[in-house]
């Protein structure tokens, strides 16, 4: 009982942030508009975005501009529940701060390739400024990948990414699997030492099936579309296995054909993935099944940070949603087509 009403009140403050997420019917509503000023009008008139697109002319704004209105929503969820949260909460939200320290790194990345500098935190910023080593600024003006691992000196991510500086042959592709691969190790040594009991339960579940199915993607992804060899698959798993054993893992590593490799996937526990493997909608059911393990430890783990963990899961979903929506119509995709893209629904 004492257990439940530690988390009480971040659990009910939560449940009341869930009441601003985009339900189904806006979601029916936001597919059949035709325009991006319309879509930035509708969102200026919903509680989870009126405040953060208030400052924009709809008319004026630029597809890039509204993701990252977007991304800003969900730091800026996430440093309210930090605020909120007691210490031993913050143990959990500071594993959920290191992947979007990780993922704010990525999109540095990717601004290198694009030419463009206009990463922009917004509101976050003071923040993200508090709880990181990371020059924001100076990672989005860097010219070349070596000013971007220079720009990186003095924190964790250096000597990550600085091991990979001397091949030429790399892509970004390359170094933000280099980030992800460190974040899920790093996190899986650190889940022990930062969390305990329920919590500690509700992160090994989640992480460890993610970690495995990512796994299998690529390996999968590795075989088909790339052909690529033993080796060079086995340096850019995750190390880490939950219940993918590593017998297993090797199998499906040294699987000579793509119907091998189906073939020793059906004989573990995640027998379950092959024919969306075959289908092509292996990315859908790979965030339906970490919806489920989600959801099944808010209702499983009432005292345990399941319930904000989930919440933050969906709203990087919705995040995910609404910028396929944005694509769509930018593109003027049919309207079935963009309800066929959107993610768990």
């Amino acid at each position: 009982m004492a257990g439940s009403m530690a988390y009480s009140g971040i659990n009910t403050k939560v449940k009341a942030m869930s009441r601003k997420l985009i339900n189904r019917d806006d979601y029916n509503r936001i597919i059949a508009l035709e325009t991006v000023s319309d879509f930035v009008s509708y969102l200026k008139k919903h509680p989870g975005y009126q405040g953060l697109f208030q400052k924009y002319d709809e008319h004026d704004i630029h597809r890039s501009e509204a993701e990252r209105v977007f991304i800003n929503g969900l730091y800026l969820d996430y440093a309210r529940i930090y605020r909120f949260a007691n210490e031993e909460q913050r143990s959990d939200l500071k594993l959920f701060f290191f992947r979007y320290e990780v993922n704010v790194l990525k999109a540095c990345i990717r601004l290198i390739k694009s030419h463009d500098n206009a990463f922009d935190l917004s509101a976050f910023q003071p923040f993200f400024t508090k709880h990181s080593q990371i020059d924001v600024a100076r990672l989005s003006s860097s010219q070349s990948m070596d000013e971007y691992i220079n720009n990186l000196a003095d924190t964790q991510y250096y000597q990550v990414l600085s091991k990979l500086s001397s091949r030429s042959d790399l892509s970004s592709f390359d170094y933000e699997m280099a980030l992800d691969s460190y974040y899920f190790t790093k996190s899986w040594r650190l889940k022990d030492k930062l969390l305990k009991g329920d919590t500690l339960k509700a992160f090994t579940l989640r992480m460890g099936t993610e970690i495995d199915l990512l796994n299998i993607m690529w390996i999968y992804r590795s075989k088909i579309m790339f052909d690529m060899g033993a080796s060079d698959i086995f340096t850019n798993l995750i190390p880490v296995c939950y219940r993918l054993t590593n017998e297993q893992l090797m199998k499906l590593i040294g699987s000579v054909t793509v119907e091998e490799f189906l073939i020793n996937l059906d004989s573990t526990k995640y027998a379950g993935f092959v024919p969306h493997l075959k289908d092509g909608s292996m990315e859908h059911e790979y965030y339906r099944i970490l919806n489920r393990i989600y959801k099944y430890n808010a209702a499983r783990f009432p005292a345990s940070m399941s319930e904000v963990n989930y919440y933050l899961f969906r709203k990087d979903m919705e995040i995910k949603n609404l910028t396929t929506i944005l694509e769509s119509i930018r593109y003027r995709l049919d309207s079935k087509k963009a309800q066929e893209n959107l993610l768990i629904l």
